[in-house]
């Protein structure tokens, strides 16, 4: 089933994007394209191929729990642009 230009706008209503008529008809073609390659590799046979949860066959191996020397405070704050007390200063998010 293609992807439809209302779907394209809906789904971007729903993250708060505008896309212009341009961008809506770019957008609903790399979709399509999209949601076409999904279906052909849907229609590989995995029958009796049990799942992979970790591409090598024996995983990596743990990490050695090593005490190391942390850096303090003002060694981890000394190239930062700004700072206040022990924290750094960034610009508000909103």
């Amino acid at each position: 089933m293609p992807i439809t230009r209302e779907q394209v706008l809906a789904t971007a209503a729903l993250c708060r994007i505008e896309l212009d008529e341009e961008r809506v008809a770019q957008m609903t073609v790399q979709l399509d394209a999209v949601v076409g390659y999904l279906d052909i590799v849907q229609q590989v046979n995995t029958e009796g191929l049990e799942p992979l949860y970790f591409p090598l066959e024996h995983g990596a191996p743990p990490r050695r729990d090593v005490v190391q020397k942390h850096l303090t405070a003002d060694e981890i704050l000394t190239n930062a642009p700004k700072r206040q007390q022990n924290f750094f200063v960034v610009p508000p998010v909103i």
